[in-house]
């Protein structure tokens, strides 16, 4: 199969690695279609998780597309949008059909290391996102992940602020009218309505309108960045199961030699770096320079130039190509210090010294000193914030104006001090939620403000204060680190109102 050398490698804007994937894959090549599983899985599955709120329904729903695409791989790579944009977009269709249901999660508070992309282009992502005013930004976040319920008057104005945003993150172009932009913006993100679709493909009428309409959609992909989760379990098994397993027609005797090369080395890509390590890709970049070998720039020998139509015995086991993947050991190999320690290394070990047992007498030692302070250190930690919290909870009890107030919850026993001063909350026996926070919230005049995320100790306790103050207070679940879009989720785990009984006086 023909290969585009700006397909293999990923290494600017305009390279696309998805389409030579999508190429392969239609070909029957099961390794390009299990790169493709690494590539975009995790990106499609955290959508689905986004937009149905169940990791189940995700995982049946990232199994479904993907099957889809590997299906339909040719007509994918021939069409007009980039190879992972028409992918993504595909993905994002089937998930908002789906009805949307769960909680919307923000975007740009950074989520735990092993579920962010690493993407160079997650940042451009978020830097637009932090940008745009809380509302506008609530509004985008809440779009992503396939909410849009505005309707009336206000529909229009909303949808101009989504196509600004995708501008920011793929220039739009064009000198198509706001309308279509605001109309581009929704059909890109799965949200327009028929009426709305019908009213955008009267408007498309050119190759410049419907170049808008395409760039909205590969800057709608670029969002699926923000909500990439790694699956809980291998996709592979699922996704794969019965591909390529019809044998592909050999090749006519009459049409001359068959296939020289066998198929493409292993791919290297993942979906945080789409780069695929190809022999392809190796012969436009060069293989590593080897100390003491020859360098050579002759190309490959033809066997049918030969003179006299001899062809030399080759070798049967040809050294395969090395592979184009870095690792932080081959820097260190690279460097002269660490050839000096390899070197050093090879001298102990003829000499049969053995300096294993003196250094792990020695990183014993160190372990263990490291963890008895550290735990002279929480400790002390422990008591200073125990004394502070006391004294601050005794100093706003004993204001005339303070109000001792009540909690009710599920989660252990809450009670909390408001004063026109400050406010302090304190808490026992409360268990915490993997990959979540309890943030709190105040109340004024029905305003709700967010007051920070309390920490809980080992056993349980919460103590927290604050110079705000409130009418009443609210403690919800939030995705990690803390719920930045100023609305608080509706996972409540403790109330603290005045209207509450009163709490005794052991708190």
């Amino acid at each position: 199969m023909p290969v585009t050398e700006e397909d293999t490698v990923d290494l600017g804007y305009r390279l696309d690695p998805i389409r030579t994937l999508l190429r392969r894959s239609a070909a029957a090549d099961r390794r390009a279609a299990s790169a493709l599983v690494d590539v975009l899985g995790p990106r499609i599955h955290g959508l689905a998780v986004h937009v149905t709120g169940s990791s189940a329904t995700g995982g049946r729903l990232t199994v479904s597309v993907l099957r889809g695409c590997l299906r339909d791989a040719a007509d994918l790579a021939a069409s007009a949008l980039p190879g992972e944009a028409a992918v993504l977009d595909r993905a994002r269709r089937a998930a908002v059909a789906t009805r949307p249901r769960g909680d919307v999660r923000s975007l740009v508070a950074p989520d735990a290391a092993e579920d962010r992309t690493r993407d160079r282009r997650e940042m451009d992502v978020m830097r637009a996102l932090l940008e745009l005013p809380p509302a506008q930004r609530a509004l985008v976040e809440s779009a992503a992940q396939g909410r849009f319920e505005i309707t009336g008057p206000d529909r229009r104005e909303a949808a101009g602020v989504l196509a600004h945003m995708l501008d920011e993150l793929v220039p739009l172009g064009g000198t198509g009218s706001s309308e279509l932009r605001a109309l581009a913006a929704l059909d890109a993100l799965a949200l327009a309505e028929e009426s709305e679709r019908r009213r955008l493909r009267d408007l498309i009428d050119d190759s410049e309108t419907a170049g808008i309409h395409r760039r909205a959609i590969e800057a709608a992909a670029s969002l699926t960045l923000l909500t990439a989760v790694r699956p809980s379990h291998d996709l592979h098994r699922a996704v794969l199961e019965g591909f390529g397993a019809a044998p592909r027609p050999a090749p006519d005797s009459d049409s001359g030699p068959g296939p020289g090369p066998g198929p493409e080395a292993a791919y290297r890509g993942s979906y945080a770096t789409p780069v695929l390590g190809t022999d392809s890709q190796r012969r436009a970049v060069g293989p590593p320079a080897v100390a003491g070998a020859v360098h050579s720039t002759s190309a490959t020998a033809d066997p049918s130039a030969t003179p006299g139509g001899d062809v030399p015995e080759a070798d049967p086991s040809p050294a395969p190509a090395p592979a184009f993947a870095f690792r932080a050991a081959d820097e260190v190999r690279s460097s002269r210090r660490g050839r000096r320690r390899e070197k050093a290394r090879a001298k102990q070990t003829v000499a049969g010294h053995r300096p294993w047992i003196s250094r792990t007498v020695a990183a014993l030692a160190l372990v263990t000193a490291l963890v008895l302070g550290g735990l002279l250190i929480d400790a002390r930690r422990e008591q200073s914030l125990t004394e502070t919290f006391a004294s601050t909870w005794t100093q706003y009890s004993l204001e005339p104006d303070a109000r001792l107030v009540s909690g009710r919850s599920d989660n252990g026993d809450w009670s909390a001090v408001i004063t026109a001063d400050g406010l302090a909350v304190r808490a026992e026996g409360v268990s915490g939620y993997e990959g979540e926070v309890l943030q709190l919230w105040g109340t004024t005049d029905g305003v709700q403000e967010d007051l920070g995320v309390l920490e809980i100790s080992e056993d349980g306790l919460i103590r927290f204060s604050s110079p705000g103050t409130a009418d009443s207070l609210v403690v919800t679940r939030e995705m990690a680190p803390q719920n930045m879009s100023g609305t608080p989720s509706t996972r409540i785990v403790a109330s603290l109102s005045p209207q509450l009984p009163t709490p005794d006086s052991t708190g």
